[in-house]
């Protein structure tokens, strides 16, 4: 694996080297030719016949495709140093952890079910771990995965992961491609706005006066060239002059119009060079063709109208440009039929853009789930039941490096519901967090970290992490009480799994373990599975009276040669050692 990327970042180092020398020969040879060009245009005007003007002229076509071929090249070049970073990010991302991506800190949700408690935003976080999308929407849409995964599309979300995670080149050169769409969240707020605002348009009598007073003009001034009267210079200028006032009108009702950032045209351009090769892609599993075939829904290719719109916009842009924009308007209101133009391609596809550029945004997420499963090809696919039986057998945490990680076995089959005990640092919080990510990686569609699982998918409930709100005026206990009560509304509807660690912290210890009992029985009522994190071993008797849903598991520690031994490996019954007094002893707080 790490080798196939230090080879691929050999093959992208070599076209580098190679498309630079070319780019920089190219740029020698437009210097020579547009100095050529110049000399020859000057010598043309000095003995104007054929052979000079032919000379000026092909050197002139010839400056024009080398700046073309010029373009070419630098964007090939702009790719191969893409791939370049890709290959070098992931090797040292495989070799030393050293984590390169967004970590997606601002998608956090603190209120969410699970998010936070899971660690799937921030830094070292799964989102940091697993992204690789480019784009802001890619990370969006990776957000969303695992914000709200889909139950009902595991089956083929593993297929499409299957698929993409053997083309890696397809996955690099579409990175590389993304790489170049410079945006950000305005851009789609933008995009969003511009789509949903009624756009003005002129009046007949403009359209018609645009069309006829320039041809009006550009006759009156060639006539005035060569005809002695002197009334056609004085038409020409009237002409000039009403021109000018109703492009000073049209200026104004463009500007007001217009989408309302610059470089709109530059993003969309390069979101054209996505699409283009998604629409050129061949694709086996369902969900990969149903998110190209969103491109090919029109006659025209989804790439040629977004290369239109961008050429629109492209022109808008240079309406501010009055020592260019005002004479060019006055002779041919050249603006005006361009915003024309905008206003009927919108009117025809904007309800489309923003899906098709979500199609480049979903793509990226499933590059990124690809390339999760092409790093750690010993993670396994689930297997998918809907007869309620959940088995990790070996399960461990995705973040933890694999030479320090310590799997474990854990079935919910027989017994829905586990109580789990243990010291402090014993590895319980590790563990639920490990069963709360790897369930989240099966509802995505994800290998999960582990030998072999059976998985019914449910949604994730979690009481792990929670913090006083104290601009809210909320106490860490009453913010896990009202957690507590999300969560039993949410079990009153439907089978979850749910995850709590060591419940109602914030109160004294009998009463503590009075609602810890009360909270696990009306859980289990509710047909939860799951797991409850405790240090109260009275919480454990719950399981001879519920012998048919609740087992008890635990996390020993163990004195070895006066110093504390972690093996981390669940066990079956409830908790016998204990660590805080020897700790104590051995730092001197007590005797």
């Amino acid at each position: 694996m790490i080798s196939i990327y230090k080879e691929k970042l050999q093959e992208a180092i070599i076209k580098y080297k190679k498309l630079t020398k070319k780019y920089n020969f190219i740029s020698f040879l437009r210097l020579v030719v547009a100095v050529s060009a110049i000399v020859l245009i000057y010598f043309c005007f000095q003995n104007l016949d054929v052979k000079s003007v032919l000379s000026a002229i092909f050197s002139v076509v010839l400056f024009l495709f080398l700046v073309i071929w010029h373009k070419k090249v630098s964007f090939s070049r702009k790719l191969e140093k893409s791939k370049i970073e890709i290959n070098t990010d992931e090797i040292r991302f495989l070799e030393n952890n050293e984590y390169f991506s967004d970590n997606g800190i601002e998608f956090q949700e603190e209120s969410h079910s699970y998010a936070y408690d899971l660690d799937i935003f921030g830094e070292k976080s799964v989102f940091h771990h697993i992204n690789r999308a480019k784009t802001f929407l890619g990370k969006k849409y990776l957000a969303s995965y695992f914000l709200n995964p889909k139950l009902n599309n595991i089956t083929e979300n593993q297929q499409s992961i299957s698929e993409l995670s053997e083309k890696i080149d397809w996955r690099q050169h579409f990175s590389a491609l993304a790489s170049q769409v410079k945006d950000s969240a305005d851009f789609y707020e933008n995009i969003k706005s511009w789509t949903q605002k009624k756009q003005t348009s002129f009046p007949k009598w403009i359209q018609i006066f645009a069309i006829i007073s320039p041809l009006l003009l550009i006759t009156c001034v060639i006539l005035g060239f060569v005809s002695e009267t002197f009334s056609f210079h004085n038409w020409a200028k009237l002409l000039f002059l009403i021109n000018l006032i109703i492009f000073g009108y049209i200026f104004g009702v463009i500007q007001r119009n217009k989408i309302t950032f610059e470089g709109a045209y530059k993003i969309l351009y390069s979101y054209k060079k996505s699409i283009v090769f998604i629409e050129n892609s061949n694709f086996e599993s369902g969900k990969l063709t149903k998110i190209q075939r969103k491109l090919l829904q029109n006659k025209e290719k989804t790439s040629v109208l977004i290369q239109k719109l961008s050429n629109l916009l492209d022109d808008l842009d240079n309406l501010g440009n009055v020592l260019v924009s005002i004479p060019l308007n006055c002779f041919t209101f050249y603006h005006f039929h361009t915003y024309s133009r905008l206003i009927r391609w919108k009117n025809q596809y904007a309800s489309q853009i923003q899906d098709w550029l979500d199609v480049v945004g979903e793509m990226e997420a499933f590059i990124s789930f690809a390339n999760f499963k092409y790093n750690n090809p010993k993670y396994v696919f689930p297997e998918i039941n809907s007869d309620y039986q959940i088995y990790f057998e070996e399960v461990g945490h995705p973040l933890i490096v694999e030479k320090q990680r310590v799997t474990n076995s854990v079935s919910f089959t027989e017994n829905s519901f586990v109580i789990l005990t243990g010291s402090n640092m014993s590895g319980k919080s590790t563990f639920l967090r490990t069963l709360g990510v790897n369930m989240l990686l099966t509802a995505v569609g994800l290998p999960v970290c582990a030998k072999r699982a059976v998985v019914h998918p449910m949604n994730i409930l979690v009481s792990m992490r929670l913090s006083d709100s104290l601009n809210d005026g909320k106490s860490y206990f009453f913010a896990e009480i009202r957690r507590i009560q999300t969560i039993i509304q949410k079990l009153e509807n439907q089978i979850c799994f749910v995850l709590l660690d060591e419940l109602l912290r914030g109160t004294n210890s009998e009463d503590k373990q009075l609602g810890t009992i009360k909270i696990i029985e009306k859980i289990i009522s509710l047909k939860a599975f799951g797991v409850v994190a405790t240090h109260d071993i009275e919480v454990c008797q719950l399981a001879k009276k519920y012998p048919q849903i609740i087992q008890n598991k635990c996390f020993e520690v163990e004195i070895e040669n006066d110093e504390l031994h972690f093996d981390y490996k669940i066990r079956d019954g409830v908790c016998q050692n204990k660590n805080a007094t020897f700790l104590m002893k051995k730092i001197g707080i007590i005797d």
